[in-house]
């Protein structure tokens, strides 16, 4: 198994791009496909008929928010041979995952960012180990993109998905949570709203697409900027609010912080969010004025409550189709346009520094 996540390069108009990927990534976007309909089987109860029809429902829903990426999405199935409806569940898998009534996971990431007066750089860092199942990791990848009219954006995600985490040649930031509530419904995908936060010109921008949008499943999304700021919002399919770090430092994990009034399951359900967001937040508060990448990275490692911990590990004890792992921890400092990103638990790997100012960056690790 490498060591480092690849770097896709992906240029042109919306259905080139897609092509592009689906062409590139076939056999793990089909590998990505086999394993969703499992889980969604597992977690939802749902059979290949039924996830198809949920997703023929999100085909509207996306092409009405945008077009744009409905026809990046059309080109991803059309170069992979999967079908649209196939991709467009792989989109939309938070939503089909986790409606009224599904089973739920343990534990999932721990989200971070330091602004100019915590950083001892003054710079803008934002953070994040992105925890999910041990077999999704070989299908993940950097997606390099650059289309006309739109900000150039270095995103972590996994094969056929168009956008997670990852910055923007504006200077954006972006990292993501889990949230559950009881309630879902039809509405924008998670998976979307990640790429349309990427694709923002602003700040400003961004958390207007958050403010004004009606989302399908309860999500949390934290946005930073190299001019300085950092925003964390929380959204349900009913409401949206938002956290922000005067000190300087924000974090967050799967469970609600702001003042919605939610049915909160991730507090009943995934106890060691609890911990995991409290630990995160006192090792920051520890550090602020002196916060490096280094300081982030020491963070993402941390092993109290292990293995339910920030840098996660499997837990044998459970289900072999809920059990999580870290399988990226990534770091990025926005005013340089740098990731560091590593493959895997960063208590075992090393992180890979790629520059969102190159089209191509000769690999170079750092010690941990």
């Amino acid at each position: 198994m490498s060591d480092a996540f690849m770097r896709l390069a992906l240029k042109g108009e919306p259905y080139d791009v897609g092509y592009q990927h689906g062409a590139r990534l076939a056999s793990a976007v089909a590998d990505n496909v086999e394993v969703y309909f499992t889980l969604f089987q597992h977690y939802a109860g749902l059979d290949r008929e039924a996830v198809l029809g949920r997703a023929s429902d999100f085909v509207r829903i996306i092409g009405a928010f945008d077009e744009d990426l409905l026809t990046e999405i059309r080109g991803i199935a059309k170069g992979s041979g999967k079908s649209l409806e196939e991709i467009v569940a792989l989109n939309s898998r938070t939503e089909i995952m986790f409606k009224a009534g599904a089973r739920l996971l343990h534990g999932e990431c721990t989200s971070m960012a330091a602004t100019p007066e915590a950083a001892l750089s003054q710079h803008t860092l934002i953070a994040q180990n992105w925890d999910w199942m041990p077999r999704i990791q070989r299908n993940c990848v950097l997606l390099d993109l650059e289309r006309r009219g739109k900000p150039r954006v270095l995103t972590f995600t996994e094969a056929g998905f168009v956008g997670k985490i990852g910055m923007n040649g504006a200077g954006l930031g972006f990292c993501c949570n889990l949230l559950v509530t009881p309630q879902t419904r039809p509405g924008i995908p998670f998976h979307i709203l990640c790429r349309r936060i990427l694709d923002s010109s602003s700040i400003g921008e961004a958390l207007g697409v958050l403010m004004t949008s009606d989302s399908g499943a309860s999500g949390n999304f934290l946005i930073a900027h190299a001019e300085g700021e950092a925003v964390d919002i929380e959204k349900t399919p009913s409401g949206t609010d938002y956290l922000y770090g005067a000190a300087g430092v924000l974090a967050h994990t799967n469970h609600f912080e702001s003042r919605l009034t939610v049915e909160d399951e991730g507090r009943k359900l995934l106890p060691d969010s609890i911990l995991r967001y409290c630990r995160a937040r006192k090792l920051l508060d520890r550090s602020i004025g002196e916060v490096e990448v280094s300081t982030l990275q020491s963070i993402l490692r941390d092993h109290v409550n292990r293995p339910s911990s920030i840098c996660r590990h499997p837990d044998l004890r459970v289900h072999e189709l809920e059990r999580l792992q870290t399988n990226a921890s990534i770091v990025m400092d926005l005013n340089d346009g740098v990731m560091f990103i590593c493959k895997g638990q960063p208590c075992a790997g090393q992180y890979q520094i790629e520059s969102l100012n190159e089209s191509a960056v000769e690999p170079q690790m750092l010690p941990h």
